[in-house]
């Protein structure tokens, strides 16, 4: 199923220590909470907002707004997106996030890595 009701992980990543074999720098999860949330394809005219901005918008992602504290990740459905835009949902307790997917290898195995640890 595409769209929906689905489990999502909200994160905050940041890179971490030093590896001493490879010398790059480990992506590590610093703050993170799994939500039940309504995923929806984006409109049409947030879609060619957010491209006149440079994003690519995919989904709008609806949350509560006490249950969103600026997370810049989105995990779900095995794939990684990042908030690009935030807007107004129908209610006055909600908010949109509009998300665009992101290839982050790195950022993804953290998230999934506090996953399996975690869930």
């Amino acid at each position: 199923m595409l769209t929906g009701h689905k489990q999502v992980v909200l994160a905050d990543i940041e890179s971490g220590t030093q590896n001493a074999t490879t010398g790059d720098r480990e992506k590590r999860v610093t703050r993170a909470r799994v939500l039940a949330a309504n995923v929806e394809l984006v409109g049409v005219n947030t879609a060619q907002l957010g491209q006149v901005q440079g994003f690519k918008l995919k989904y709008s992602i609806t949350v509560g707004r006490v249950q969103y504290s600026g997370e810049k990740y989105l995990y779900f459905d095995g794939s990684l997106y990042a908030v690009a835009t935030l807007s107004k949902a129908k209610s006055a307790a909600e908010m949109l996030l509009n998300v665009e997917e992101v290839n982050d290898g790195a950022a993804k195995a953290a998230i999934e890595e506090w996953s399996n640890a975690n869930l």
